[in-house]
């Protein structure tokens, strides 16, 4: 007993010496620090360590240990949501982590950690729930705080079962109290909130492109946002709400689990909270917003892999924005992401050509090729307001100018090349939608013959942009 009291003493006092060297860097480059409003700073960071990686078995030894609900009522919700020392975000110098400013009292009593300083001797308090931990069938949590980190459990997931989170946007001035001086000093009204899904795997959809089994939905917003499911790394949703300080209104972000007992389920969500008046709001009706000259969009559940594990998703309509350039003339240009497996990087809907005979027309299948006619485009498809083939080539019968499909992608009809489409109408804003299936509807069904799942799958598209 006496030999291992200094070891214990030893482990102990490297914990506390890794902590406070986490929390030490806050003079050099890369330190925590408030980051200012004007700045959109990018949630998909490299860690310098092994990070938390639900995909590897051996992943629970690097999960961040579980943080307590922010399920707060009362004095205690209008404590932290309007305390004087939160004076904003700041990113962790330790993980890279969003967090808020805050004194190391009121953090900790928030249930967050301190990782890294911002200025005034606040700490960068970075927050974490942890739900579906409890092996109960129905569960939910509550947050209160911007720069939230929601993360699955490393505990396997009860099949048909569900996981919720309601996000709190209240920030009217309680009653009763005395308004702060000045009026505006603690209350910051929210009127978007932007998810950040830096993991997200579940089921992926049935032969159908539906979402039958596994399923993520939100309540509460004012902009359409479609159920999800598959493989969502790295991709983003903007929820549009009323004004916190005027109309609160909370959000609810529901995954719902299907009866599979071999699915992987995990997801690390980070939840921040916009005011109304930020330069980072998202244009009205827009649920992917990308502020960047160049990047990539990718529809849901599509990924660079072999064969269908993923396809696109079925009953998707939204928009997908992109801020203009501040420089005339401006010009959106969209093309097929370069793939390095057999995965397709344009897949709305196999093209069908009608052959016509004595009494009926017979319609064929007319796979890697853009859309055929008009017809092709009735289910799936993209919408590039005024767009054209780069080169702006002479119009000819069946060309597209804004509603594309098929396996390629380009305005020319029945061409086995994709390029690149452009577009000048602005504000830039592009619509993808998908219909309820893949083979039901009739007569323009994704798939030749009728009732059969199409062989290589919709995939959905990935694009690369240019602003």
């Amino acid at each position: 007993m006496l030999q291992l009291v200094p070891v214990l003493f030893v482990l102990f006092i490297l914990q506390v010496d890794y902590s406070s060297a986490c929390g030490s860097h806050s003079g050099g480059p890369g330190a925590s620090g408030r980051i200012s409003e004007n700045a959109i700073a990018d949630p998909m960071i490299s860690y310098p360590w092994r990070s938390w990686n639900p995909y590897d078995p051996y992943g629970f030894q690097y999960q961040p240990s579980p943080r307590f609900s922010q399920d707060l009522e009362g004095s205690a919700n209008t404590f932290f949501r309007h305390h004087p020392n939160n004076l904003g975000s700041c990113r962790s110098s330790c993980t890279g982590e969003r967090g808020n400013c805050l004194d190391s009292q009121t953090c900790s009593l928030a249930g967050g950690r301190a990782s890294g300083s911002c200025e005034n001797n606040l700490v960068c308090c970075i927050n974490v729930v942890n739900s579906c931990n409890r092996g109960w069938a129905r569960h939910a949590e509550t947050v209160i705080l911007n720069n939230t980190y929601w993360q699955s459990s490393l505990k396997p997931i009860k099949p048909s079962s569900s996981c919720s989170l309601t996000v709190k946007l209240d920030s009217r001035w309680p009653a009763g109290l005395p308004p702060p001086v000045p009026p505006t000093s603690f209350v910051t009204p929210v009127c978007q909130v932007r998810l950040d899904f830096l993991v997200f795997t579940i089921s992926q959809p049935d032969s159908e492109s539906v979402c039958s089994g596994d399923y993520f939905e939100v309540a509460g917003a004012t902009n359409t946002v479609p159920n999800i499911c598959g493989f969502n790394d790295g991709q983003h949703m903007y929820l549009h709400v009323p004004n916190s300080a005027i109309a609160p209104t909370d959000l609810q972000l529901t995954f719902n689990f299907g009866a599979s007992n071999s699915e992987v389920r995990a997801w690390n969500i980070l939840i921040s909270m916009i005011p109304c008046d930020s330069p980072r709001l998202a244009p009205s009706g827009c649920l992917q917003y990308f502020t960047a000259r160049t990047g990539s969009v990718r529809t849901f559940n599509w990924r660079d892999v072999v064969g269908t594990a993923t396809r696109q998703l079925a009953n998707q309509d939204y928009s997908i924005c992109f801020r203009a350039a501040p420089s005339t003339p401006r010009q959106l240009c969209l093309t097929p992401c370069t793939v390095v497996t057999t995965q397709k990087a344009f897949s709305l809907s196999t093209p069908n050509a009608g052959i016509v005979g004595a009494a009926t027309t017979t319609f064929v299948p007319v796979p890697d090729v853009s859309q055929v006619g008009s017809l092709d485009c009735n289910n799936d498809f993209i919408v590039i307001p005024g767009g054209f083939n780069i080169g702006n080539p002479a119009p000819v019968p069946n060309m597209a100018f804004d509603r594309y499909c098929g396996e390629r992608l380009n305005a020319l009809p029945r061409n086995n090349a994709s390029t690149t489409i452009c577009t000048t109408a602005t504000p830039f804003r592009v619509l993808y939608r998908t219909n309820r299936d893949e083979t039901l509807t009739f007569p323009t069904a994704d798939s030749i013959p009728i009732n059969s799942i199409p062989v290589n799958g919709n995939r959905g598209f990935c694009l690369n942009f240019k602003v």
